[in-house]
């Protein structure tokens, strides 16, 4: 069952999922992780993004659901347009 919502300019994005460091239960090790992280192997640039509101939802229970908007969107047409600042 999917969870996305229903109107097209929304997505749910995980912020947290919890693995397991059980190699045997399809994981991976808690050492495997941080070597490959300390081999420079993978670099994450640095992401700044401020929510624009925080609400709770009508779900019984509410859930939270945070919102964050775009100055502006990618050109689709002009590919060779700039790109939104987090895009770059």
């Amino acid at each position: 069952k999917s969870f996305k919502l229903a109107a097209r300019d929304s997505a749910h994005v995980e912020i947290m999922r919890i693995g397991t460091y059980k190699p045997e239960w399809g994981g991976i090790s808690e050492k495997e992780i941080i070597d490959v992280l300390k081999s420079g192997k993978i670099l994450i640039p640095q992401i700044e993004v401020l929510p624009t509101a925080v609400v709770a939802n009508g779900d019984k229970p509410p859930e939270i659901v945070i919102r964050f908007d775009m100055p502006f969107g990618p050109d689709f047409v002009d590919m060779a347009a700039e790109l939104p600042p987090n895009w770059q």
